[in-house]
């Protein structure tokens, strides 16, 4: 499991050492160029005279070695339902203001992926944290000839956070709308096993704008390109409400739920490189996978917007929540 890099800064200044060691998130101040972030600060003196130097040496002697750990055991979030056989390891609440330093955005073109329409922007005007939520809200704006051009955001956890095998759950309220598809997904952190289809992707939720009662999820590998998908209608739309939305990973099996009921597991699949490498199994879901949150508009499976499509908050994707859990060690 890898966290985001504790940062480390060292100042010496007429006598004065300055070291700063932390992992919580700090919000840089100015504009950003030059600034210096202080973390957490411990400011030693420099000594006056050499008969302080001594006494200090002496007293270091004496006093008894106190054991530290580099990280403590993270603390779950009260309503959080661990389940059974696994402890917590990480979650984001998003009950700040801004998001934290686990996330980076994904700045890309219409068309990227899919024939998307969407241009995915890090500006807030398409995604922030709001009301204890992420907030991701696609938008259209029109060219100077009338047509329509779409921005949405895509964030991901590849520099904060990535894990291998687990239980991934998060509460999330999808988007109404023609054209919209919503996801919550994984990729390798890696090309351990060659680049995509063979390298693998976890599909935990995609909900299609046009079939709002039904949730998919899906697992790519191959090469050649191969997926297995599973699909369930509880009843009712589920942009009516937060479901939770959840994948358990271990090295023989791959499930998924919605609401806590399992509904698609899989035992089987494989990789093989373009250079015809075959992968061993359990590969390619046999490294650290990293979190997607993204809304893409139109493209090859939900098709494009129309004039029935909202851009108001009924076509914003909210994560109230993302938790990752491990298996206890036997």
């Amino acid at each position: 499991m890898k966290r985001a890099v504790c940062l480390l800064t060292t100042l010496c200044l007429a006598g004065t050492a300055l070291v700063s060691c932390s992992n919580e998130p700090v919000e840089p101040s100015g504009d950003g160029e030059g600034d210096v972030v202080v973390i957490s600060a411990q400011v030693v003196e420099s000594s006056e005279s050499s008969e302080s130097s001594e006494a200090a040496a002496t007293t270091a002697e004496e006093t008894e070695p106190v054991e530290t750990t580099e990280e403590t055991e993270p603390a779950a979030p009260e309503d959080a339902v661990i389940p059974e056989g696994y402890h917590f390891v990480w979650s984001d609440e998003f009950n700040g203001d801004t998001l934290s330093y686990d996330w980076i955005h994904e700045v890309q073109s219409p068309g990227w992926v899919n024939n998307e329409l969407q241009r995915y922007s890090d500006s807030e005007d398409y995604s922030y944290v709001a009301d204890g939520d992420l907030v991701i809200q696609p938008a259209i704006g029109y060219n100077d000839d009338g047509t329509p051009k779409y921005y949405s955001a895509r964030i991901n956890s590849f520099l904060g956070f990535s894990f291998q095998y687990g239980y991934i759950e998060a509460r999330i309220k999808v988007p109404e709308g023609q054209g919209f598809l919503p996801a919550f997904w994984m990729l390798p952190e890696t090309n351990e096993n060659g680049g995509w289809p063979e390298a693998g992707e976890i599909d935990i939720m995609e909900v299609v704008g046009y079939q709002p009662d039904t949730l998919y999820s899906t697992l790519h590998y191959g090469n050649p390109h191969e997926m297995s998908q599973g699909s369930i209608t509880p009843g009712g739309n589920l942009y009516d409400d937060y479901h939770v939305y959840a994948c358990e990973w271990t090295p023989e099996k791959i499930s998924f739920y919605l609401d806590g009921e399992l509904f698609f597991e899989e035992t089987e699949w494989y990789s093989v490189t373009y250079q015809g490498k075959e992968n061993e199994y359990p590969a390619p879901f046999n490294v650290e996978f990293y979190i997607i949150f993204n809304v893409a508009v139109g493209g090859d499976w939900p098709g494009d917007p129309d004039e029935t499509t909202p851009f108001d908050e009924r076509a914003q994707m909210r994560v109230d929540w993302v938790r990752v859990y491990q298996l206890d060690e036997e």
